[in-house]
């Protein structure tokens, strides 16, 4: 099986944790040949900690000197489409992370260069990839929880990560911080909900940073298939991302950080039915836990990211579809141009 030639553009902080070592770990069917980033010291540095062979401060040149099949895309989502739409037309696939755009007529251009020069559009949707998720999404559709109704979502960012980096790109986004981590509740509601129609936000201020009007923001969601509410937090001292799937018989939580799932299900109030219940999810959350362990010990324990561009690779190799289409990218990017329009008619820009 002949290898896949792959440059990373982008050499941040996510390109380095996830992207990057996760085509070095598929070094049987992946040559990981070039980086790219403006920084001349950020690209030589990341080229030489990897032990990547070539690296680029421009894309005219990484695509005059490099026969490629892959592109990664880890730069800000401001500029994805030009370099996507330049890499597709060198030929190359193209897999980039969240969200795929800023405005869905960026996406719209991104889709067009993908169909004419035949070539993959992906982009990493990782938290339905992670573990937990996958599990969950099948359990729900073997009928595990009954007939779905909605999700709830909770994600808290420490705000020493967020609201209080000053300078920080994110700051910029339509819509401000909401538009760094607004794309995974856009894409794992439509996973659930299918076509979101309406919207709405709330938005208050806490910590009263001048350059971040708001810090806290709750955000309702209405689909096909039922209701998504959702809290995001930028006020707090910890981490937390979990989701709840509500079901007509049954709830799956779970718990991203810690990689938990969990069925729960109480029928009455009694002692005796709350005693069995909790013993129940405790032996669930044993379960999950000594499972972690033992793919963490193993080497096998993967992140969604990793599965992502595992299963892209895959695509290219097989000619098969990406696992997040440009098409599901797309409706992540429409669902967050919704959120960020009613944010703004709320509150102002």
């Amino acid at each position: 099986m002949r290898k896949i030639n792959v440059a990373v553009i982008g050499c941040g902080f996510i390109a380095k944790i996830r992207h990057i070592p996760a085509f070095k770990r598929m070094k049987s069917i992946v040559e990981l040949s070039a980086v790219c980033d403006l920084n001349e010291n950020l690209v030589k540095e990341t080229a030489s900690e990897f032990n990547i062979p070539h690296w680029y401060t421009d894309t005219a040149t990484l695509f005059a000197k490099e026969q490629l099949d892959l592109v990664d895309i880890c730069v800000p989502p401001q500029i994805h489409a030009p370099i996507a739409i330049e890499a597709m037309e060198n030929g190359c696939n193209v897999i980039m992370e969240k969200p795929m755009a800023l405005t869905t007529s960026d996406c719209d251009q991104m889709i067009t260069a993908s169909q004419k020069n035949e070539v993959k559009l992906c982009t990493i949707h990782n938290d339905l990839f992670h573990p937990p998720f996958l599990k969950a999404r099948k359990l729900i559709a073997s009928g595990a929880i009954g007939d779905f109704r909605g999700l709830r979502i909770f994600l808290s960012t420490p705000r020493n990560d967020m609201i209080d980096l000053k300078d920080h790109w994110y700051h910029r986004l339509p819509g401000g911080v909401i538009g760094e981590t607004g794309p995974h509740i856009s894409y794992i509601s439509a996973a659930f909900l299918g076509a979101i129609e309406k919207v709405d936000v709330f938005a208050r201020s806490f910590l009263a940073r001048p350059w971040a009007p708001f810090d806290e923001f709750r955000i309702e969601m209405e689909g096909e298939n039922g209701f998504s509410s959702v809290v995001l937090s930028y006020t707090n001292s910890y981490w937390a991302a979990e989701a709840d799937l509500i079901g007509s018989n049954a709830m799956l939580r779970v718990d991203l950080d810690r990689m938990l799932l969990t069925r729960q299900r109480l029928d009455s109030l009694t002692y005796a039915s709350v005693g069995s219940s909790s013993l129940d999810i405790l032996g669930q959350m044993a379960q999950n836990f000594l499972s972690n362990v033992f793919l963490g010990v193993t080497g096998r324990h993967k992140l969604g990211t990793t599965v992502v561009i595992e299963k892209c690779v895959d695509s290219i190799l097989r000619r098969t579809s990406p696992p997040v289409t440009a098409e599901e990218g797309r409706e992540a990017v429409r669902i967050m141009e919704m959120i960020v329009k009613r944010f703004e008619e709320k509150y102002g820009k």
